[in-house]
Order: structure tokens, then C-alpha cells, then sequence
């Protein structure tokens, strides 16, 4: 079953939710987020809720950071539907925002030089002014493209 907020523009923007994750069809999960944005929100904290903590435990012993830039290649082990989890750094909440098409044109790259066929966008919540790249992320991506946290 497929929840959709009404609130937004597209009919591929999904609402984060366990039910939402574990429905996913995706061979790629791409996610934004920030370096100082903590607990993690929105889809990374049902995916780290989905990889028993590990998400929490690599931020806590500062293996993964969340800094401008950085870029983590995670398998899921078959925890989620996909196997493939690309997190990319947004650095922290506030110049985030002002470099929001930069960097999720640095997003859609990764997804592309791996060769997602199916994959999954989330954008660093809370989205603040993120949401107005949908057009972007649904251009860049076309049919390949699952749906957008």
C-alpha cells in the first residue's frame, strides 16, 4: 500500500514510514543528510531503525559524519528492499539549504555512475527548501525513479 502526502506537488513524493520503506520495489536508496541534524529523521531513522542501529552507532563513533560532501557506499544486507544505501553529506542544516541544487545534482551522479535502475531519492529532513528540486530529481532520473522522501 502506497501513502502519499497530499501536500506535496508530485504523486511520487512518499511519506517516511516503516510500511513505506519495506514496500519499496528499489535497487538504490540515495539520502541527503545533515551533519547536525540529530536523532536521525524522516526515512534514515526508519533505516537505521531497519539496520538495528548501525546508522546511530557509525555517527556516534565518527565513521560517517553527515559533512558537506561526504559520500558512504552502505550495504543493507537485506534488511531493506534495497541493497544498495548512498548517503550523502549535506553539512550542517543551514548551508545545507543554500546549496541544495548542488548537491542533490551530486546525488543523482552517484546513482548514475552506479547505475541505479530503480532507486529511491530522500532528501535531508527536515526538507526546509529542498523540495522545490523534485522537478529536478523526477527529470534526472525519469522512469528509474521509485519515489521521493
Amino acid at each position: 500500500m502506497e501513502i502519499k502526502s497530499e501536500a506535496r506537488a508530485t504523486d511520487r513524493i512518499l511519506r517516511p514510514s516503516l510500511q513505506q520503506l519495506d514496500a519499496l520495489d528499489a535497487d538504490s536508496i540515495v539520502c541527503g543528510y545533515y551533519e547536525d541534524v540529530r536523532p536521525l529523521p524522516g526515512l534514515m531513522g526508519f533505516l537505521d531503525w531497519r539496520l538495528c542501529g548501525r546508522l546511530s552507532r557509525l555517527l556516534e563513533a565518527g565513521t560517517i559524519t553527515g559533512a558537506a560532501d561526504e559520500k558512504v557506499l552502505f550495504p543493507t544486507l537485506g534488511r531493506v528492499p534495497a541493497p544498495r544505501l548512498f548517503l550523502y553529506g549535506w553539512g550542517k542544516r543551514t548551508e545545507g539549504r543554500d546549496k541544495g541544487q548542488e548537491r542533490v545534482k551530486a546525488m543523482l551522479e552517484i546513482v548514475d555512475k552506479a547505475k541505479g535502475k530503480k532507486v529511491v531519492f530522500a532528501f535531508p529532513e527536515p526538507p526546509d527548501n529542498s523540495l522545490h528540486l523534485v522537478d529536478d530529481v523526477e527529470k534526472s532520473l525519469g522512469n528509474r525513479l521509485v519515489g521521493v522522501f
